[in-house]
């Protein structure tokens, strides 16, 4: 039997009809083993589900809403263009038009050179961020943001686990607490993904999540990480 199976808990005879936890029962993830992409992919798409059910984070999604502001935008260069030369004859429309067949191309992932808008945004901004959240419980004392990058033809995955710690003070001559960012703590895991994915390609869900923790209580703690 495969160390990913998850056998479903008995059920309490007395609560048969009680509601069932889906975090009870952890989906099995299966990817193709030989596929980069899809094993980094996977890895992330858990990483961030880890984080917001177990761990209690709450999920910052501007990255996303940028890249949904720009096909929307998209949208509307190739909407408003279409219709209005619907209504316009072409030799008066024609300005608006040429200007809407030059920016559609920047606001959409369909230039050649990688130079459009949505592209510059993902290398210079995004980078390799999978996530940035804070805690959803409790005060939120630090924002938590993930980096995760592989190199080509190569079977390492590196987390990295990057805090930004705030605290509150009060100063002698004012009563009012400010909040000082008092720095960055990192902590980075590289890890062949044999040690996650099994011959079949599944993932191991109990290892995946004791590293994803590993790190976590580094940058939580800001101490030392321990030899393993």
């Amino acid at each position: 039997m495969s160390s990913n199976t998850r056998l479903p808990a008995p059920k309490d005879e007395k609560n048969e009809n009680a509601p069932v936890d889906e975090n009870d029962e952890e989906e099995i993830i299966c990817v193709e083993k030989w596929n980069q992409s899809d094993l980094k992919n996977a890895c992330d798409d858990y990483i961030q589900k880890y984080l917001t059910k177990k761990a209690h984070y709450s999920q910052y999604h501007t990255h996303t809403d940028v890249k949904l502001v720009l096909g929307y935008l998209s949208c509307v260069f190739a909407l408003g263009g279409g219709g209005y030369t619907y209504y316009i004859p072409f030799e008066e429309s024609k300005q608006l038009t040429l200007v809407c067949v030059a920016a559609y191309p920047f606001c959409v992932d369909e230039v050649k050179e990688k130079k459009d808008v949505l592209a510059l945004h993902a290398i210079i901004i995004e980078r390799d961020i999978i996530f940035v959240g804070v805690p959803s419980e409790g005060e939120k004392t630090h924002k938590l943001t993930i980096h995760t990058h592989t190199k080509r033809y190569s079977d390492i995955y590196y987390i990295t686990f990057e805090s930004s710690t705030n605290t509150t003070h009060s100063t002698q001559s004012s009563s009012t607490a400010t909040a000082q960012l008092v720095g960055n703590v990192k902590y980075t895991i590289e890890k062949s993904f044999g040690a996650w994915f099994d011959e079949h390609g599944a993932l191991d869900i109990e290892k995946f999540g004791e590293c994803i923790e590993q790190g976590l209580k580094f940058v939580r703690s800001g101490g030392k990480p321990h030899e393993e």
